[in-house]
């Protein structure tokens, strides 16, 4: 389970964020505070990563647990400092910010697609690469996302009205496309690349 500690301009907020996100299994919120987060050093210790909505960037730990902004600020650049692994809009579905403080958990960075296109110069093809990866057709990329919600392979046939010899091809397909050795490593390819939407 993953412990997060909520960090917001308002209690009110901060608390509102609490009981959506307590609603996820894999989320356990130890915390709501406001201010800045080294008022009590001890409650960071004990959080997996810390969600912000209320901290400006200066404020945040570089040395303690990753963090997920919620901000509608814009910035120019990719906010600097290892601290920070996620930056979501304020208006961010309960989901988004749920899947973003998962990914951030597994050391994970997340953008929304509008700011891998502001911030990265090309998001298709990873720094240092000499090739391209292979596109993923419509049927692979609707695969990559059901796989990404922790579908087997007869769940997804049966979502998807296939057999399950054709959902374990796909797999094969999108695994191969993607360089991953497993199903977690092809979603966390695909969040990095913006082919899973958070």
């Amino acid at each position: 389970m993953i412990r997060v500690l909520i960090i917001a301009d308002s209690l009110e907020r901060g608390r509102a964020l609490a009981r959506f996100l307590g609603e996820d299994e894999r989320l356990e919120v130890v915390g709501v505070r406001t201010g800045s987060v080294f008022r009590e050093d001890s409650i960071v210790d004990v959080a997996d990563v810390i969600l912000s909505s209320g901290l400006r960037v200066a404020q945040l730990p570089g040395d303690g647990p990753p963090v997920v902004v919620l901000s509608d600020d814009f910035t120019e650049t990719v906010p600097a400092g290892e601290a920070i692994h996620g930056w979501l809009p304020m208006h961010s579905s309960v989901g988004e910010i749920a899947a973003a403080i998962t990914a951030a958990s597994s050391g994970l960075f997340v953008l929304t697609q509008e700011q891998t296109r502001r911030w990265l110069p090309n998001p298709g093809r990873a720094t240092g690469e000499s090739f391209e990866v292979e596109s993923l057709t419509p049927r692979e990329l609707q695969v990559l996302r059901l796989l990404a919600e922790g579908l087997g392979n007869k769940e997804l046939a049966g979502q998807l009205g296939i057999s399950d010899h054709t959902a374990k091809f796909h797999v094969a397909q999108i695994l191969a496309k993607l360089g991953a050795t497993s199903r977690a490593e092809a979603v966390a390819i695909g969040i990095r690349r913006g082919l899973v939407p958070i």
